[in-house]
């Protein structure tokens, strides 16, 4: 196992390293921080000059990454010119308000879709099924910024001009107090949670189906074994592996920012720093958010794989 993990580990630096190469490159032929200089040039020289040498816009496209790279290996992630703050700081502060609600929206979702799954599959083709699969088709449908703005609508306006009370917040506060950034999180992360709900309870529903007609549940059955533990014991266990892929990339991209929810609810989150950065020509800023993403990817992949070893004993990982 232990050799398993540092081979996928050493294969994936490298990938890494290509998208840091490519990012850095595509924005580097796209954009150009001296923009907004060369109109008052020769005037404003200095400051043309300054930001020339800060962002090595003298050398070669293809060879500033690597002045990038050396800089990374001795910790150094650069300033963001877009925020005013080391990038090393933004990705901190910005990432803890992302996790505030990418953790509690990925549990939930994945608890519910999990149970829907197994409902829907036990239940197949009946008025549950049907409501259940109903709903979800309903919510996959919603593009994701409608259903953030009906919810923040609804919940975060409409409820307090109904009946007087508002018990959620619209944008994230500076408040400490527990109960206040419940109040925060409980939008973003509701918004959040129907969406993968939707998606990944249909996944679940295919593999838990499929699970239960193969033999060996049938062989259960016959010995007398009781529904729930063939279930929940049996089935459940070869229907989670499909799930734990899909798990392992929500989770990636939850906690790489996302953009569209935390920006309708004024999230001051990673998705926002992200299109800032790609606004303003934030190369620091956007190679430091795509390294993050990346390591949460690699990571959770991982992760995933390791546990396709736990639940089905056949799949030997070294």
């Amino acid at each position: 196992m232990f050799a398993y993990i540092v081979r996928r580990l050493l294969a994936t630096v490298p990938l890494l390293m290509i998208a840091l190469y490519a990012v850095h490159v595509g924005i580097s032929l796209t954009t150009d921080p001296r923009a907004d200089f060369y109109l008052c040039l020769p005037r404003c020289q200095d400051g043309f000059d300054t930001i020339t040498e800060a962002y090595n816009l003298d050398v070669n496209v293809w060879l500033r990454p690597f002045t990038w790279f050396a800089s990374l290996l001795q910790g150094e992630l650069g300033e963001s010119s877009s925020i005013g703050e080391p990038v090393g700081e933004v990705l901190r502060s910005r990432g803890w308000n992302t996790a505030l609600i990418a953790v509690p929206a990925f549990v939930i979702s994945a608890v519910f879709a999990l149970l829907l799954s197994v409902y829907s599959a036990r239940h197949q083709y009946s008025k549950g099924d049907y409501f259940f699969t109903g709903l979800a088709f309903f919510g996959l449908a919603f593009p994701s910024f409608v259903l953030a703005l009906i919810i923040q609508n609804v919940f975060g306006v409409q409820l307090e001009n109904w009946f007087g009370i508002k018990p959620f917040n619209t944008g994230r506060k500076t408040g400490t107090n527990p109960l206040e950034i419940l109040r925060d999180i409980t939008l973003p992360v509701m918004s959040l949670s129907i969406l993968f709900i939707s998606a990944d309870s249909r996944f679940g529903r295919a593999s838990m189906l499929e699970t239960l007609n193969q033999d060996y549940i049938r062989t259960a059955r016959a010995k007398g074994l009781p529904e729930r533990r063939v279930v929940w014991k049996h089935a459940l266990r070869n229907a989670l592996i499909p799930l734990v892929t899909l798990w392992a990339l929500n989770f990636s991209v939850l906690l790489g920012g996302s953009v569209v929810t935390e920006s309708i609810f004024s999230w001051p989150g990673l998705g926002p720093a992200f299109i800032r950065g790609l606004f303003d020509a934030d190369i620091d800023l956007i190679l430091g958010i795509v390294l993050l993403t990346g390591m949460f990817t690699v990571f959770f992949n991982l992760v995933a794989d390791i546990m396709y070893g736990v639940l089905d004993p056949r799949i030997r990982l070294d």
